[in-house]
């Protein structure tokens, strides 16, 4: 049977994007991918000829023939809140955008997904994909993209795994346009269907006779001081009169917190010791003594981390009868990022840490809803979610999993580039719902062509 459409997969990584088309009747005519490890891999999962992959996208972009759907999941980093949000001058992967724009403006295909974090349609005070969004509507594209209503006062509808009943949360910005009209409602709708992280973890019993080396859950065992944290914070929610109700609060709780009192709303601790008469290096000296978040050689703390304090400050007073001392002196003797705890499962009512997904992050042991797991952090191995009941790591088969990806996945030997592959992949089940409502509403009946008139009219879209 012939393919429906062809379409081009632009930093192409593990092929989410690939996954998608192919299943809705697409042909991969052009892939890109600058890591020659996942352009290997992507050959061989994908079956793909070898010379319909390439690498640099800037080295290539003139090798691009004639296709019906540009697909371009670009690199998020410079536009992400966990990086410096360099954006567009960030000299490594800030010029990305560019390259798919100039593929469009040379090739016109009728479609075209992008796909990015959730920050980027707001980096720049939302001037970023302003400024695309213009030019590709002067290129005669409708456009339509998770952040519509923004400019209404609105919010941003973020798409997540989660929304349609996969168990991952991760919500991503997503862009659409057709040479067609389109209307504002071409993303899929959520459904009720509620995510089962249960649905793609490996038994016990499947992980000893599994012979995959991507289900090694010896190496995915947690390491002891971990398991000594949990346990000890567990201790202190059996404690709290409403347990894990008390947790549920919108900030992170910081044990540093307790009892202290140094100043934080007119002024840092660094400015009082200045104004006190000591010199830089005393009070640098001093400052060893107080949070690491508390030490910054400032005259005051930015808005957010006074309210963090001031919320924990009166969460520690309210709760003072219930915290047994033992066992905060026993967490402080825990490296700094095990003395911090982020309750984000308002839906769940276990106050066992051990019921939930885990995220060991550098801001503190993040305790989350047991239906699904975290986004998966790009670059960062050591932060794979925890399955609590059984108290390891995801394996890596399990985060492909995670994004909708089959058990014939190949991924890289390297374990970091494995994560970092995955961190970095556009959720397979998801690209394809957004694919195939597009591509569905151009063959709409001659009914609601008629309507689509009408609709354009409305809207002054009609000469």
């Amino acid at each position: 049977m012939p393919p429906n459409f062809k379409f081009v997969d632009l930093f192409a990584g593990l092929g989410g994007f690939h996954y998608a088309l192919k299943s809705i009747g697409g042909e991969c005519v052009f892939a890109s991918e600058i890591n020659k490890t996942l352009r290997e891999l992507y050959i061989k999962n994908h079956n793909l000829k070898s010379d319909l992959m390439h690498g640099d996208i800037a080295e290539c972009i003139n090798k691009i023939p004639e296709h019906d759907i540009l697909a371009a999941g670009f690199p998020c980093q410079p536009f992400s809140k966990s990086g410096k949000q360099l954006g567009f001058d960030d000299n490594v992967r800030g010029d990305c955008i560019f390259y798919a724009l100039d593929i469009i403006k040379k090739k016109k295909p009728k479609y075209f997904i992008l796909e990015n974090v959730g920050n980027f349609a707001r980096h720049n005070n939302g001037n970023s994909w302003k400024d695309i969004q213009f030019e590709l509507r002067e290129l005669g594209y409708t456009v339509r993209s998770t952040a519509d209503n923004i400019d209404n006062g609105g919010y941003e509808k973020l798409i997540s795994p989660h929304h349609f009943g996969y168990p991952q949360k991760r919500e991503r910005f997503f862009a659409v346009g057709s040479l067609d009209y389109i209307p504002k409602d071409i993303f899929p709708i959520p459904n009720e269907k509620k995510p089962s992280l249960e649905s793609i973890i490996i038994s016990k019993k499947e992980a000893k006779l599994s012979t995959d080396k991507l289900v090694d859950v010896e190496q995915c065992k947690i390491g002891s001081q971990a398991q000594k944290a949990i346990n000890l914070w567990n201790k202190f929610i059996d404690n709290l009169p409403n347990k894990n109700k008390d947790l549920k609060g919108s900030f992170p709780l910081w044990l540093e917190e307790y009892k202290a009192s140094y100043p934080f709303i007119t002024h840092t601790p660094y400015q009082e010791m200045i104004d006190n008469g000591l010199s830089v290096e005393e009070a640098r000296e001093k400052l060893k003594d107080y949070p690491p978040y508390a030490r910054e050689e400032k005259q005051q703390f930015p808005f957010w981390k006074i309210k963090y304090i001031d919320q924990n400050r009166d969460w520690f007073d309210e709760y003072s009868e219930n915290i047994d001392e033992s066992i905060v002196k026993k967490i402080r003797k825990l490296p700094y990022t095990y003395r911090k705890i982020e309750w984000n499962c308002k839906s769940s009512n276990s106050p066992n840490i051990w019921d939930h997904t885990i995220q060991l992050r550098p801001s503190g042991i993040r305790i989350s809803n047991p239906s699904y797991v975290p986004s998966i952090v790009s670059m960062c191995s050591t932060q794979r979610p925890i399955y609590g009941p059984f108290k390891r790591h995801l394996t890596q088969r399990e985060i492909a999993r995670v994004f909708g990806f089959p058990d014939s996945l190949t991924l890289p030997d390297h374990s970091t580039l494995a994560i970092t592959a995955l961190g970095n992949a556009v959720h397979k089940d998801v690209a394809r719902l957004i694919a195939k409502k597009l591509i569905n509403y151009g063959k709409r009946s001659k009914d609601n062509l008629i309507q689509i008139s009408k609709d354009k009219e409305l809207l002054g879209l009609t000469a």
